[in-house]
Order: structure tokens, then C-alpha cells, then sequence
């Protein structure tokens, strides 16, 4: 039997086709996107569970209804200069969001998680190629939010044994 993993955001650019690799190696994938800003032509409708990351209910039932081993996180909001315009939107989507699914994945015994942060976690950075090591210092509120899920991730390891990995790739 494959390992099942679990996309969010699974409905974008990004998720779809990280979704469409992960079938190709054989993985059994799940999304969960609310189309807020997805494509749901992007997604086998079979595989697809419309799921916003603030229904932490609605996301164990995903996890129940086919367990899986894995998380890869992709759902965000990610335009940089609209963060700066209404940046409740992304503390609300992109950090209250995440925990909200860091919430679901304890509760239904998931403790592995792929994030998609981003290169702005960096800021104005003094070192340029940028090193893993660089500090977070970022200037926008985009870059603030999964700052934020960053530091979650952390302490969710520390406290739950929740591993993670996070994807600070600049652009796609």
C-alpha cells in the first residue's frame, strides 16, 4: 500500500502540480483547497476535499475519512503588496490557518509536515547567496505570517515530536 498524502492548497499552481509528482511516484494524494483562489480544474475531482484550513473539524474528517501519513502545506495567500494593504487577511489565512491544521493533524495522529514558507521569512538579508542560517527578519506581512507558522512548526516539534520541513524557495 502507498503512503497517502495529504496537499493543501492542492488547487494551486504549486500544489497542483506538486500533486501530479506525487502520483507519479506512486504516492496516494488527498487535496483539501477552498477555491478561494484555486482552480478546480487543476484537481482530480475524486482526490479534491473543498476544506478551508479554518475548519479544523472539517480537516480531521479528511484525515479520518483516509488516513494519511504526511502533510505538504501549500495553502497561503501570497501576494506581498496586498499584504501590506489588508495584512489581517494573511495572519487570519496564512498563521491562524496553519494552526488550525497543526490542531487537526494532532488530533488525528499525522506528525509530519512539508512547509511552503518563503524567501521573504529573510527580508533585507546581509548575505547574499542567503544561507539557511540568515536571520528571519522580514518586511512585509506576507513574510511576518509564515515567520509566524515557522515558529509553530518549531514548537510543535518540541512539544509534540511534530517534525517539519520548510520550503523557502523564492519564486516558483
Amino acid at each position: 500500500m502507498s503512503k497517502r498524502i495529504l496537499v493543501t492548497g492542492g488547487a494551486g499552481y504549486i500544489g497542483s502540480n506538486t500533486t501530479l509528482e506525487l502520483l507519479d511516484a506512486g504516492y496516494d494524494v488527498v487535496v483539501v483547497d477552498n477555491l478561494s483562489r484555486g482552480n478546480r480544474s487543476a484537481v482530480d475531482p475524486a482526490r479534491l476535499r473543498i476544506v478551508d484550513l479554518a475548519d479544523t473539524e472539517g480537516l480531521i474528517r479528511v484525515m479520518k475519512e483516509k488516513p494519511v501519513d504526511a502533510v505538504i502545506h501549500f495553502a497561503a495567500f501570497i501576494a506581498v503588496g496586498e499584504s501590506m494593504k489588508v495584512p489581517e487577511i494573511y495572519f487570519q489565512n496564512n498563521t491562524a490557518g496553519s494552526l488550525s491544521l497543526l490542531t487537526a493533524m494532532l488530533k488525528s495522529g499525522v506528525s509530519r509536515i512539508v512547509f511552503s514558507s518563503t524567501a521573504a521569512v529573510y527580508g533585507m538579508p546581509e548575505n547574499v547567496p542567503i544561507p539557511e542560517t540568515e536571520p528571519r527578519a522580514p518586511v512585509n506581512a506576507y513574510g511576518e505570517s509564515k515567520v509566524m507558522v515557522e515558529k509553530m512548526l518549531e514548537w510543535f516539534d518540541q512539544i509534540h515530536g511534530m517534525r517539519s520541513v520548510c520550503l523557502r524557495y523564492f519564486n516558483a
